[in-house]
């Protein structure tokens, strides 16, 4: 490989961390640029890439791993939803002890970006982490994770396989039925069929619409 296709792929993957705020809807920009503000820089810290989810019909861009260090005292300097943010974007965090423990103090939110940085976690390998999942399963049998899988069906699918294939790999001497992992899914895909039933049943008691004379 040449230098400057060296020079090119490593533009690819650098990033500013202001770029973080589009993990979240626009209107929470301000919010978001504070919390990133507590994130301090190293030498790997801009190296890192993102995939795409739907919230509230926007696109938003989730980071697959991020490499800052995690900051100190953040509650004292934040408000309580700045915070949250910054805790939603450490559940991305290359250290799978700080994803734990930053998941565990959003798990119980109801803010409409939460599922983005919830549901990706079910489909990695930390066990804590699907364990940690799979004991507050009631927080996720709300609208607002119906909302999130019926706007994001292929990711759904994804993190369906990813399942699989972490307990073939790792987990495969764990009974199926006692894997955190595949018990979140069957809650995700349960969630599912009751919107479309619910949505179903209330075509049916409207009627078809009526076409336009």
């Amino acid at each position: 490989m040449t230098a400057s296709r060296t020079l090119d792929r490593l533009n690819e993957m650098t990033h500013s961390k202001d770029e973080l705020v589009e993990a979240f809807p626009a209107f929470m920009r301000n919010d978001a640029l504070a919390a990133i503000s507590l994130l301090s820089e190293n030498q790997f810290s801009s190296r890192w890439k993102s995939f795409a989810l739907r919230v509230g019909n926007k696109l938003v861009s989730i980071p697959f791993r991020i490499y800052f260090d995690p900051p100190l005292l953040q509650n004292l300097q934040l408000n309580k939803i700045q915070s949250e943010l910054l805790d939603c974007l450490l559940t991305r965090h290359h250290d799978g002890f700080v994803r734990q423990k930053h998941l565990a103090r959003i798990i119980h939110s109801q803010n409409i970006w939460i599922p983005c940085f919830v549901v990706p976690l079910v489909g990695e390998y930390v066990i804590e982490i699907l364990r940690l999942i799979h004991e507050n399963l009631a927080n996720l049998r709300t609208p607002l994770y119906a909302e999130f899988i019926a706007e994001n069906p292929d990711f759904i699918a994804l993190t369906g396989q990813r399942v699989m294939s972490y307990w073939d790999c790792y987990y495969r001497s764990t009974k199926r039925e006692d894997y955190p992992g595949f018990a979140v899914l069957e809650l995700l895909k349960a969630i599912s069929r009751d919107r479309q039933l619910r949505e179903i049943r209330h075509f049916e008691v409207g009627g078809a619409p009526k076409a336009d004379n």
